[in-house]
């Protein structure tokens, strides 16, 4: 077993699987649907097989038994469990994989290896107003914090119009080993504020968020 790490918070769960098996050893432990049979085929390296998996491995330790089903996906590439019990968000880097699901909330996660390259591209995903604020904090440490939030908040959002550069502000903080931060999406229909959560461990950084104004029982 590799689960690294499972944290249940109110109204959901996160796991973290450390990806230690090969292939042929994850995909032995599970009974995949033919829609997910579909999915695990169409991936075309080990690495991404192995990432696609681990997140197949977290779903039993968050979710009863009774409520376990295949992994589906919308429209937009948000991935649901097809049974309507779990929302459900995925990510991986690296040796992990994340999932994070909650029986009534949209959720968001993602998990980061951190690397200097991102001040390279920091200009890519800040908007004007954060990299103009006089006193901001642009190290490679809050730099990740911004851009994990930015792509937690991305994947609760759900759908694809927006842009990590254009629609989504992250509200200036001071960044610790573990800490919330606010995001704001900026969309045609207005504007909404949400909080984002995330840790740090080893070169790693993980963030999650619940939209606990949507009860959307699916």
């Amino acid at each position: 077993m590799s689960l690294f790490l499972k944290k249940n918070i109110e109204d959901a769960s996160i796991g973290v699987w450390e990806i230690k098996e090969s292939v042929e050893e994850l995909y032995e432990q599970l009974q995949l649907s033919p829609e997910e049979e579909r999915v695990f085929s169409s991936l075309k390296t080990p690495t991404r097989k192995q990432h696609w998996l681990g997140y197949r491995m977290i779903l039993p330790y968050l979710v009863r038994e009774h409520e376990l089903s295949a992994i589906s996906y919308d429209i937009y590439g948000k991935p649901y469990l097809n049974n309507g019990v779990r929302h459900i968000s995925v990510s991986h880097s690296g040796k992990y994989s994340a999932l994070i699901a909650s029986p009534v909330h949209s959720v968001g996660v993602d998990i980061e290896r951190i690397d200097t390259k991102i001040e390279r591209i920091s200009h890519k995903f800040l908007t004007e107003q954060e990299m103009s604020e006089v006193g901001r904090d642009l190290s490679i440490e809050a730099l990740y914090v911004m851009w994990a939030a930015k792509e937690t908040l991305y994947k609760l959002h759900g759908r694809r119009d927006i842009l990590f550069k254009d629609h989504i502000y992250i509200a200036p903080f001071v960044p610790q080993k573990e800490g919330l931060v606010y995001g704001t999406i900026k969309t045609d229909g207005g504007e909404k504020v949400y909080s984002v959560q995330y840790q740090t461990f080893e070169d790693y950084i993980l963030s999650y968020s619940i939209d606990r104004s949507r009860f959307s029982y699916l």
